[in-house]
């Protein structure tokens, strides 16, 4: 088991990963890569301005990371009643560009209709791009990950496209709390989805088999997609980290710069290797520069409770 020092690191890697990349992404999200090449030069956005601020996308893993502060210790039904309490929460917190099916889902919730309906049949990856704290919470109990990240997805997307993008998402932040480099994670990725959705599996062999082709970047990413749907915003970041597995800032600098779902791309492949590599790996400036870095450090400690609580270690 790791010591809590190295388990802090990855933890506070895996928060801040996830949001200095989106923070990134967010002034590209809307723009080709000829236009982000033209507004930042040839090499795209690199760093993050001053006070930059995160998307829906780390604003939902909050709410999912709040959620399980209040209920982790829960039977699954139960936890999926304190994510669905923080989910109407929610609607009250600044819009920071929620996609409709989490939006619409949340108002269902809200309108009275259980958990278990609310989810709307979207493939887009509002359910992935918050889910990876679960296999950060649930590292040493894999069956309950897979049940948590595939239910609490299901709460907004009921797709079964972005129900393995979320199995996926989670247990990727599992094994990369695990030491498993992103080459190993290929065939325990494709093991843990396997049967849920034939377009998810394509995606993910086409992300594994371009990062080891010979094309460039440019080149091979256009071929995954543009990360609006959640297999394609898996099967970005997967490459990302399959091509720079022990980069932080260049996986997070080839994830943004693309023509699609900037943010999303960004911040699964942030949080993925700033788990596998911790905080030390997230270049200091970037989170100097984040708005909001104060409700991150805010987070780690509780969250790290929890951890040992569900772990059995405390």
């Amino acid at each position: 088991m790791q010591a809590a020092p190295d388990l802090k690191s990855k933890l506070r890697g895996y928060l801040f990963g996830t949001a200095c990349a989106d923070a990134l992404g967010r002034p590209v999200e809307l723009l080709t890569l000829e236009q982000i090449k033209e507004k930042y030069g040839e090499q795209g956005i690199l760093e993050l301005a001053p006070d930059a601020f995160w998307t829906d996308d780390t604003q939902l893993m909050l709410v999912l990371a709040r959620g399980i502060l209040h209920g982790v210790e829960l039977e699954l039904p139960e936890l999926m009643d304190r994510i669905a309490e923080e989910l109407i929460l929610w609607l009250d917190e600044p819009d920071l560009g929620a996609g409709a099916t989490t939006k619409g889902a949340a108002l269902s919730l809200k309108d009275g209709i259980h958990w278990t309906e609310s989810g709307l049949n979207s493939k887009t990856c509002g359910s992935l791009m918050r889910v990876g704290i679960l296999g950060f919470i649930f590292q040493n109990d894999p069956e309950k990950l897979i049940k948590a990240a595939s239910i609490s997805g299901k709460i907004t997307h009921t797709h079964p496209t972005a129900d393995a993008s979320s199995v996926a998402g989670a247990y990727s932040v599992k094994l990369a709390l695990d030491g498993v480099a992103p080459e190993d994670m290929f065939l325990p990725l494709l093991r843990v989805t396997e049967g849920i959705s034939d377009e998810f599996t394509e995606a993910l062999k086409g992300s594994y088999d371009l990062a080891h082709s010979n094309l460039s970047d440019e080149e091979a990413l256009p071929k995954i997609g543009q990360g609006w749907y959640a297999d394609e915003t898996f099967a970005l970041a997967y490459f990302c980290i399959l091509r720079y597995p022990d980069n932080y800032k260049k996986v997070v600098q080839t994830a943004v710069n693309i023509t699609g779902d900037s943010d999303s791309v960004g911040s699964v492949a942030g949080g993925i290797l700033g788990t596998r590599l911790g905080i030390k790996a997230v270049p200091s400036f970037w989170i100097k520069s984040l708005n909001g870095k104060e409700i991150l450090e805010q987070m780690v400690d509780p969250l790290l409770e929890k951890y040992f609580l569900v772990s059995g270690m405390k």
